[in-house]
């Protein structure tokens, strides 16, 4: 019988091990987790901050105990500290300092990522917290509760960063906002979509700081008191990290092949330069189908899909990824944005001659009331015209609209192609000629 060991039980692992246990194959699947609290769902940690959830008890992976129970292993509290990969043999210990080892045939890793430290003078001070796992998030939600925790400063702009302010200040905090960049979202958003979220964190009493680098932390006693920058001074209660994270690769960096952050590079099935060893999640590369290369996407979607394919390849059944194109959403004070593909940044970057068109209108019928605009972006290839970005920003909620736009990346569509393509229309959704057909139709003006 195959025997499958799985090193790591978060959203990547324990969709691999479902996918395999759905594939009906008689299979020896062994999991290893260090963690006892498993399958909690990042992305909720600014509602529990934010009091917008009844309780962080339900943001953890539906099927986590179904896995678990069908599984033939599931080692938690485990840290695997070393993999033979010559003898293909896994090496352990419990928390309780008990030490085991167990052979494999095929290895997933799914060792997921680590969120990045800010490399400067303090920042080991008392009162710095990141956001990476529920007992860290549940520090954070105890410290708020306290009265001598006023001011709040957030580093780190991207959408994790924003999502964090705003929930901080829904819990009547003084919530400062630092980005080292000129504006925030500068990962998935162009300035004049980045600067309509500032202003909404602006006019809600968020104070953003944008164009200024973190220089020290400052202390009294071992617990933080203060932050330096290249702009000033800030006096400061608690300081949450968001500025990133890198993969958590330790256990196979020497044997493997990897990317320059440190990723595993994975091929289509996503096997690794071993082919008996595969890696899924934050922990290894995805291939671009725009910039037709390895890249990073760090989401939950993309580890979803890798597992689904690695799974399949180990059971025999070729399934092949047909790659990411980044696709993003978040909210600020009940602004949605939306985002897919590259930004006309990233292009500029990348030297590759992009046009894009902007375009701005009702969601729905003008007659229809409770009614939003929305405004749009379509970057597409100067030369070939495919689509290679988009970016919206509406009050309404327009998620279907960038999974069509993802879609049409991913399946190299024209924004030629799309002008003229064909969408159903009822009053109650959209508008007779749909809104992305129009911001399409807008490329022929120029």
């Amino acid at each position: 019988m195959l025997k499958v060991v799985i090193i790591g039980a978060n959203h990547a692992g324990l969709a691999t091990a479902r996918y395999l246990l759905e594939s009906g194959r008689p299979l020896e699947i062994t999991m290893i987790d260090k963690n006892s609290s498993l399958g909690y769902i990042a992305g909720a940690t600014p509602l529990l901050i934010g009091n917008k959830i009844s309780s962080y008890r339900n943001f953890f992976s539906a099927d986590t105990e179904w896995i678990a129970k069908h599984v033939t292993n599931f080692y938690t509290d485990s840290e695997v500290t070393k993999v033979d990969f010559g003898r293909k043999r896994i090496f352990a210990e419990k928390s309780n300092g008990k030490k085991f080892n167990f052979k494999y045939d095929k290895l997933v890793l799914a060792t997921g990522s680590r969120q990045q430290n800010l490399i400067v003078e303090n920042n080991e001070l008392s009162g710095i917290y990141k956001l990476k796992d529920l007992k860290e998030a549940l520090l954070i939600n105890q410290k708020l509760s306290t009265r001598k925790c006023r001011d709040v400063a957030v580093i780190g702009g991207g959408y994790i960063g924003v999502e964090m302010a705003v929930a901080l200040q829904a819990r009547n905090k003084n919530v400062s906002l630092f980005e080292v960049n000129d504006h925030v979202l500068n990962t998935h958003y162009d300035k004049e979509f980045a600067q309509l979220a500032q202003q909404k964190l602006s006019e809600n009493g968020v104070q953003v700081q944008v164009d200024e680098e973190i220089l020290k932390f400052e202390g009294y006693n071992g617990k933080l008191t203060g932050i330096v920058t290249t702009q000033g001074n800030y006096s400061v209660d608690m300081v949450i990290l968001a500025v990133g994270f890198l993969p958590n690769t330790q256990l196979g960096r020497k044997h493997l092949t990897c990317f320059t952050n440190g990723a595993y590079i994975v091929n289509s099935a996503q096997q690794t330069s071993d082919p008996d060893v595969y890696a899924v999640g934050d922990c290894a590369t995805s291939y671009s189908k725009i910039f037709k290369d390895q890249m990073i996407d760090f989401s939950v979607a993309d580890a979803l899909h890798g597992s689904y394919v690695a799974a399949k390849s180990i059971v025999g059944e070729k399934t092949i990824s047909d790659g990411t194109v980044m696709t993003n959403a978040f909210r600020v004070y009940g602004l949605n944005f939306f985002a897919t593909g590259l930004t006309t940044e990233m292009a500029y970057k990348r030297g590759i001659e992009i046009e894009y068109v902007d375009y701005e209108d009702w969601v729905l019928l003008s007659a229809m009331l409770n009614n939003n605009k929305a405004k749009v972006r379509l970057i597409y290839t100067k030369e070939d015209r495919y689509l290679v970005g988009a970016q919206i920003c509406s009050e309404a909620d327009l998620s279907g609209s960038i999974s069509t736009l993802t879609l049409a990346i991913q399946k190299e569509m024209t924004i030629d192609e799309l002008s003229f393509s064909k969408f159903f229309f009822y009053p109650y959704f959209n508008l007779p000629n749909d809104l992305l057909v129009k911001a399409a139709q807008e490329s022929e003006k120029k």
